[in-house]
């Protein structure tokens, strides 16, 4: 294995984990937050559960971030990129 192949090994893996630790801190946050609502809500007025508003609504954004890093819809990866390339290029890379 050549330098190069290792230096984008490594990049691949630093931008990985730079993801999985942005996806961890939105999920610490959502957690955080949707339980201090619930408490807030239950504390004040326990015969609508409004909370449930939000923690759906943002639990979507959690699931899509949770989908981008973890790929599993890997629609767009690397080898769609490439194929996108050489069709505007005109030619294989």
């Amino acid at each position: 294995m050549d330098t190069n192949t290792n230096q984008k090994d490594e990049l691949a893996v630093v931008e990985y984990v730079r993801d999985l630790k942005g996806f961890y801190s939105h999920l610490t946050n959502y957690l955080v937050v949707i339980i201090i609502l619930f408490l807030i809500n239950l504390l004040t007025d326990s015969s609508y559960i409004w909370a449930i508003w939000p923690a759906l609504g943002w639990g979507i954004g959690v699931l899509n971030h949770a989908a981008h890093v973890y790929e599993w819809f890997n629609w767009f990866n690397e080898r769609w990129e490439k194929k996108q390339i050489e069709k505007r290029l005109g030619r294989r890379l």
